[in-house]
């Protein structure tokens, strides 16, 4: 089995992901499983920008959208509430919604660059707070700017002990040791193979740090995003059985506490 504890569906500025892109992508790649948020949430562009009136939706409109693409292919994805920070915060509406829809959402996806606001800033404590009462997962992208930093993962996965944290991309645009060096700090802290080099989780794995999902940001690329992850589907096999299977689903069956 294989699961993609990272995919998306919509569309800002220059990203578009379609939600029938997406099912081709992972039936063309024989993807078992997935979670998925959609990039509507954004609040900021890659510019840092903010975005403009008419590319604005509230969460609940954002996350609304997303539950009726989960309710359609309920075999296939679980939903990531994208959070907004920065102009929403945590509301009783979105308690309400993660109520309605446990069924349907997993937990929660942050993004700190197009948030414009660290983990650690008190706008994101209901979210957080909620997710710890819940057992429920926050995947947060990480990278090396300075809302991004994994290190402020890891102080939210100390403070919030019962929610399980993914530190997406193991801090984009850097070597990744610094991500994987925290891993062990958290008993709830993991990361995912978005965008990171092959060699890097082959040396991982190598070494028993068993805490990574494999994720791919697809269809990011179009249908074939897979295909630059195709040494995933082979070459990591060498680390052993054990080794392979947590990495490509048993991790992301317990975090999301997925029943497949």
């Amino acid at each position: 089995m294989i699961i993609d504890s990272h995919l998306h569906i919509g569309k800002i500025g220059k990203f578009d992901m379609p939600e029938t892109v997406l099912i081709e992508a992972m039936e063309k790649y024989n993807i078992d499983f997935g979670l998925v948020s959609n990039i509507e949430c954004c609040e900021f562009d890659s510019e840092l920008n903010e975005l403009p009136v008419n590319e604005r939706y509230s969460q609940i409109q954002v996350n609304r959208r997303l539950l009726e693409f989960l309710k359609k292919n309920p075999k296939k994805v679980k939903g990531q509430f994208w959070i907004k920070p920065y102009s929403e915060c945590w509301s009783e509406d979105v308690e309400q919604f993660m109520e309605e829809n446990a069924e349907y959402f997993v937990g929660f996806k942050m993004h700190p660059f197009h948030s414009q606001i660290a983990p650690t800033d008190d706008r994101c404590r209901g979210y957080f707070e909620y997710a710890n009462r819940k057992g429920l997962s926050i995947a947060i992208h990480t990278a090396n700017d300075k809302h991004s930093d994994p290190r402020e993962v890891l102080k939210v996965a100390t403070q919030y002990p019962n929610a399980k944290f993914i530190m997406v991309h193991l801090g984009l645009g850097t070597s990744n040791g610094l991500a994987l060096s925290l891993l062990d700090q958290a008993e709830n802290l993991y990361g995912d193979t978005t965008w990171v080099d092959i060699n890097r989780i082959h040396e991982t794995l190598m070494d028993k740090n068993h805490k990574l999902m494999f994720g791919t940001d697809s269809p990011i690329d179009g249908v074939d995003t897979y295909k630059a992850y195709a040494p995933y589907f082979e070459a990591l096999q060498t680390c052993g059985e054990a080794s392979y299977r947590r990495l490509m689903a048993l991790n992301a069956q317990e975090v999301f506490n997925l029943q497949l």
